[in-house]
């Protein structure tokens, strides 16, 4: 599964490149590079395995626990699981859907 990629001038929020809502990965400003892609498909994994709307209570969930712990946004959202995860295996060319799905439990 790959997601479906759309170029839009004002989406994602300033401050991010590129969002995943799935079953879209919305980016901004130059080209997404091939590791934002698997990054983005890390989300769209994630997000079809825990049913969409569960991943976004988590990950909202996950956020305001880490803000509160870090008192940074940053910090907090590079601690989200989700994100933790997905930022270990942007690199990686030779990630299987379980990887991609369920690594996020590993943090």
């Amino acid at each position: 599964m790959r997601p479906m990629i759309i170029h839009t001038p004002h989406f994602p929020p300033k401050g991010f490149h590129a969002i995943t809502l799935f079953p879209f990965v919305f980016y901004n400003g130059d080209a997404l590079m091939e590791r934002d892609i698997r990054h983005e498909t890390v989300h769209l994994w994630q997000q079809a395995v825990l049913l969409v709307v569960p991943f976004y209570l988590l990950y909202l969930i996950f956020w305001v626990i880490n803000l509160l712990r870090f008192h940074n946004l940053d910090r907090a959202y590079r601690e989200i699981p989700f994100e933790r995860s997905a930022y270990r295996l942007e690199n990686r060319t030779d990630i299987t859907w379980k990887d991609k799905s369920f690594d996020w439990l590993k943090t």
